[in-house]
């Protein structure tokens, strides 16, 4: 094999089953896909070391293009990896309160691709015993501790890490690991904290607080601290990737943390607003970033095959049934949906494929209510409200609005198996109003330009745009009362002169195909 001397950069997404990897090449300020594989993760038994499948991987492409990629580490070649096995990064976060320092924190997690295990808080209503008991089962892989501002709360701050202690929080890899403790609190206790905690069983970071005032929230440190723990402390422990960071100069780092900052960047670039649901087989991540500020949601229990019957239960046979053709009884609908969860058939009757299109409507308009939750103003900002508009705020007090959504994505196995392009159920699910473009990940390589990101920012993003998200169609949807059966006349003047016109009529749908046209 010859020996080359391009910038080549290898990115593998890698699962508890599957890996997904992309072989690109970077030229010129511009990139060549050169291969995609999808390969068997070797994490599990009998293998048991992920980086048997990743030289797998580089040798099948060695094979392919008649090259060095491979010597007695990676060789003419950059490993950027990114990682959901093992069911993902699981964390504990605490603050003071729950509504300010704990949603605070929560936000932070979730934005660094944490699955959240609890949260905890002062004025948490469950007894602390019930506390100390929960703390003990579940063995997260990184705690976050936050509360107070700067100069402001101190005996909470230490009342809750005392909590954390006395409750003997244990790793979920090995009891005789340390458990990385991320304190983002008032920086006038960090020692205080620190020395809490016991250094045989823990490793305490300390970082910018979170919400150095009450009216300003700073999540960028501790983020950056999770991706850093999660590389020395979480990520470690499996399987041969103890061997594999030896091999990556950037940090490995959760799969959701990559995606969510490729969206984040896009955003930026295209100064919009934007809403991207990523609906899979036992969850449903929902990211957002509406005036800047970025935010995901995590439902852990929502899918399409071993988080399905969750969603029927939390949506309701009546919201199933609505968006099926035909009348199906309540009991075929049912036995349908758990067959769909136990067998998972890889071709789907006409009855199965609308109820389970049915199902992923319903899921993310589950997750998107759930997500309004963080996608919010910060609370216990002062405004000058009286009582009753405090609350009228509160109630309302989300950044998402579907009339100044700019952009909608689909991701995940809802959007990838699915036989239609998607359109229709996202516009089902979310309502758009205005003009909305729709796009869905249908290769599943949005993570893979995130990885890039921080190598070449302008690469990555140009592979977003041209190799990953695939352009399903523009919605424009009028909003007001019409006196009659007409909604909206259309004329569209093409670049060649031509005009198409058009008469919508209230209530319908109307998919003109410009393409035809053109």
């Amino acid at each position: 094999m010859s020996e080359i001397k391009n910038n080549y950069k290898l990115l593998m997404d890698i699962g508890e089953k599957y890996s997904k990897t992309t072989l690109i090449r970077i030229h010129d300020k511009n990139y060549s896909i050169m291969k995609i594989s999808d390969a068997k993760s070797t994490i599990d038994p009998p293998e048991l070391d992920v980086t048997i499948g990743i030289r797998n991987t580089i040798k099948d492409f060695e094979n392919a293009f008649g090259t060095t990629f491979w010597k007695d580490g990676p060789e003419n070649l950059e490993l950027l990896i990114s990682s959901g096995n093992g069911g993902g990064l699981h964390m504990v976060v605490a603050g003071i309160t729950e509504m300010i320092s704990g949603e605070s924190a929560k936000r932070a997690a979730l934005g660094a691709g944490a699955y959240l295990l609890d949260t905890l808080s002062i004025d948490d209503r469950r007894p602390p015993y019930i506390l100390v008991e929960n703390l003990r089962n579940t063995k997260p892989d990184i705690f976050l501790l936050a509360g107070g501002t700067d100069g402001g709360a101190i005996s909470q701050v230490i009342e809750m890490a005392e909590l954390i202690k006395n409750a003997d929080v244990r790793p979920r890899f090995g009891e005789e690991y340390q458990l990385p403790i991320i304190y983002a609190g008032n920086i006038q206790v960090r020692n205080r904290v620190s020395s809490t905690f016991p250094e045989k069983n823990y490793a305490v970071q300390s970082v910018d607080n979170i919400r150095p005032e009450i009216e300003r929230e700073n999540l960028g440190p501790a983020r950056e601290a999770i991706y850093d723990s999660y590389m020395q402390h979480v990520i470690v422990h499996s399987p041969g990737f103890d061997k594999l960071v030896k091999w990556v100069k950037k940090p490995i780092i959760p799969t959701q943390a990559a995606i969510g900052k490729i969206l984040y960047s896009y955003a930026l670039k295209r100064k919009i607003n934007l809403l991207a649901v990523n609906v899979g087989g036992s969850t449903t991540d929902i990211y957002s970033v509406y005036r800047g500020l970025f935010n995901r949601s995590l439902n852990a229990d929502l899918g399409i095959t071993y988080g399905i019957l969750n969603v029927l239960k939390k949506a309701g046979i009546k919201n199933i049934k609505k968006w099926l053709v035909n009348e199906v009884p309540e009991r075929e609908i049912r036995n349908i949906v758990a067959n769909l969860m136990l067998y998972q058939p890889s071709k789907l009757q006409d009855e199965q494929e609308q109820i389970l299109n049915a199902l992923i409507r319903e899921a993310i308009k589950l997750g998107v209510e759930d997500h309004k939750k963080l996608a919010s103003r910060l609370k216990g900002v002062k405004t000058g409200l009286s009582i009753s508009e405090i609350f009228s705020q509160m109630q309302d007090s989300t950044y998402l609005d579907m009339s100044k959504t700019n952009v909608i994505i689909g991701m995940g196995s809802a959007f990838t198996t699915s036989e239609n392009n998607g359109i229709l159920t996202l516009i089902d699910a979310l309502e758009p109003i205005g003009v909305t473009e729709f796009y869905k990940d249908s290769n599943s390589l949005i993570s893979h330009a995130g990885m890039l990101l921080d190598v070449d920012q302008e690469i990555a993003l140009k592979m977003l745009e041209n190799d990953v998200l695939q352009y399903l169609g523009t919605c424009v949807t009028p909003l007001g009362k019409t006196s009659d059966a007409i909604a909206i006349y259309v004329k569209i003047i093409l670049p060649d002169g031509k005009t198409v016109d058009e008469v919508i009529e209230s209530n319908r749908i109307t998919t003109l195909n410009l393409e035809d046209v053109l």
